[in-house]
């Protein structure tokens, strides 16, 4: 398929299904905000954090039935799993705000948790393209863009992570758990770099290149866990995971934006 053709052709999501992300990442990344400008004391932003990442696994619902014929209803179940882990993280807090810092074991082996369970997603694509070039299926619909090495290093990146996050519970000053936090989302970034080319024309360079940029910040935030104790301290940890974090979270919904204003062509599901 030529380049034009490429860029030409309907963006496999629905406007409903990118606007539900983009909101998404809105509420997660304004949780994360509040708690590190301004915390309230109460449910708002807990309540704004898991909200989040419900409507993330909400917008992958919303084209299941695309995304199965392409990646597998397992594949889906596992990275819906380990998306709606990442909402289930706050749900203590929102429940009860004075759980705040007592929690932190169930935090962190959850969080890893989402992260290992969401590899093993990636696993399964990865399982799903090479029986598929095994059978020689070459259907549109079911074809998976990316290769082997973008969806390898994506999968490594999100265990790894994993493993760092679960590390961290045991943990939270250990300087190789920290090392590990910042080699997951690189790995991650790779892979996105990777896969530039394809995602640039699909949603648009503006899109692609913010959401490397976001992941490459990702990995940076990381290299004090790996080099100091910062994250010991709490002011330095609140600036951190949800100043910078936050700041991340609203990139991803920039990104999302990018895209429902950049293509052109959608799906018919959309019209």
């Amino acid at each position: 398929m030529s380049r034009e053709m490429r860029q030409a052709e309907p963006i496999h999501v629905t406007r409903r299904t990118v606007g539900l992300a983009a909101l998404g990442f809105v509420l997660w990344g304004v949780g994360y905000l509040i708690l590190w400008l301004s915390p309230t004391g109460g449910r708002l932003e807990w309540v704004l954090c898991a909200a989040g990442p419900l409507l993330l696994a909400l917008a992958v619902l919303d084209h299941l039935d695309h995304h199965r014929r392409r990646f597998g209803l397992p594949a889906l179940v596992l990275l819906n799993i380990a998306i709606i882990l990442q909402a289930v993280v706050f749900f203590p807090y929102a429940y009860d705000p004075g759980l705040s810092g007592k929690l932190i074991t169930f935090t962190y082996a959850t969080w890893g948790a989402a992260w290992l369970i969401g590899s093993l997603g990636v696993f399964l694509v990865i399982g799903r393209k090479e029986a598929a070039l095994e059978h020689g299926d070459k259907t549109p619909e079911t074809q998976i863009h990316a290769s082997f090495f973008q969806l390898t290093m994506l999968a490594v990146g999100m265990l790894i992570y994993g493993i760092s996050w679960v590390g961290f519970g045991v943990d939270r000053g250990n300087h190789y758990m920290g090392v590990l936090s910042i080699i997951g989302p690189a790995l991650i970034a790779v892979a996105l770099i990777a896969h530039v080319e394809h995602l640039a024309l699909r949603i648009g360079v503006p899109a692609a290149t913010l959401a490397i940029i976001g992941t490459s910040v990702w990995a940076l935030k990381n290299v004090p866990r790996a080099v100091s104790d910062v994250f010991t301290e709490r002011a330095w940890s609140i600036l951190l995971v949800y100043g910078v974090g936050g700041i991340i979270l609203l990139m991803g919904a920039l990104a999302c934006l990018l895209v429902l204003v950049h293509k052109k062509a959608w799906v018919d599901a959309d019209a």
